[in-house]
């Protein structure tokens, strides 16, 4: 099997943030990447390649917060490239900000089209569409991506033993990923003045431990997607069901700085579910540090047995860098490594 990570030294990315949260686009030397479906080439990076993610995401290179995306090939004729989503901690199924950044990357990149300013997307979780909205200048100023089919998978919340903090009420929901959602249990906003980044990551981790202890979940058409991989914690602003905020927590102890798109989607599916949001309605979704998304439902749909929606994100990518990383023989930490 051809590894076209064996022999490389260098590794070209380029750098950007969606709303405050960076993804690093990795693109060089990997475009050919083996493997017929998405899944078999995320089960190759991990198991040939997980050198690379941690060189690129952990310390002295990266940080512990850091995430990134894998540009590659696609699996099917009419995408128009692959992608593997990665964090510090792992790997994600999915990720719509890092989705808004690599549609970005990909225009800069100058990547060929099927379709004119929209980019399709073959990613582990499924199809994912990518449109591009130019500014007056020509260049990408924001992009709007449409998930896949979102749902909620307990219909009834289901009380959850938090390790610390007692029983809490949760939903279960797919957007991509499996998300454990619950609304604020804390009598402070969500914000940097009420509780630490490290308070509400205590917390995420432990709720997201006990939700994959109570909960077994699998995808009906994707059955391989089988682990609750995100902890959404919410409120409601200012009396508005269509204004949210959140802090969203993965990997190993990540906090997302934006509202996290694909958080937004499993918020917009119970939402929905919960018959606060209509097909269609404009909805916002504020983060941690208060950068925004903005979402709307675009259709109903059905994935298996489950009632589904299909949402749509909205948000800004910004170019920070382009970058060539080295891996010298003689670096003491050339697969880098996590400070807590």
């Amino acid at each position: 099997m051809n590894n076209p990570f064996r022999t490389a030294s260098t590794y070209h990315t380029l750098d950007l943030h969606a709303a405050g949260e960076p993804c690093r686009v990795l693109y060089s030397d990997c475009y050919n990447l083996p493997g017929d479906s998405m899944r078999k080439r995320l089960d190759f990076m991990k198991e040939q390649n997980d050198p690379i993610r941690v060189l690129l995401m952990q310390e002295p290179r990266g940080h512990k917060a850091m995430f990134g995306s894998v540009l590659c090939s696609p699996v099917t004729d009419d995408a128009d490239v692959g992608i593997l989503y990665m964090d510090t901690g792992g790997y994600l199924d999915m990720c719509i900000h890092g989705t808004i950044c690599s549609a970005r990357a990909v225009d800069e990149l100058g990547l060929p089209l099927h379709t004119p300013d929209v980019v399709k997307l073959d990613a582990v979780c499924g199809r994912i569409e990518a449109h591009l909205h130019r500014g007056p200048n020509g260049r990408v100023k924001e992009v709007t991506v449409q998930n896949v089919p979102s749902f909620v998978f307990t219909p009834e919340p289901v009380l959850l033993e938090v390790e610390d903090f007692g029983p809490l009420p949760a939903y279960v929901v797919f957007a991509g990923n499996f998300f454990v959602i619950v609304e604020n249990p804390f009598p402070e906003p969500i914000s940097p003045q009420s509780h630490s980044k490290d308070f509400y990551v205590n917390f995420g981790m432990r709720v997201r431990a006990a939700a994959n202890k109570a909960v077994a979940v699998a995808h009906p058409t994707n059955p391989s997607t089988r682990t609750i991989a995100l902890a959404v914690i919410y409120e409601q602003l200012a009396d508005n069901p269509l204004h949210i905020r959140n802090t969203v927590l993965f990997g190993d102890g990540q906090m997302d700085r934006s509202p996290c798109g694909s958080g937004t989607s499993a918020l917009m599916a119970l939402m929905h579910h919960l018959g606060r949001l209509d097909i269609g309605a404009p909805y916002v979704s504020e983060s941690f540090i208060g950068s925004v998304f903005n979402g709307q439902l675009k259709e109903e749909t059905m994935v298996g047995r489950f009632r589904a929606v299909v949402p749509l994100v909205r948000g800004q990518a910004n170019l920070m860098a382009r970058c060539e990383f080295y891996r010298e023989d003689a670096d003491p930490f050339p697969n880098g490594f996590v400070v807590d």
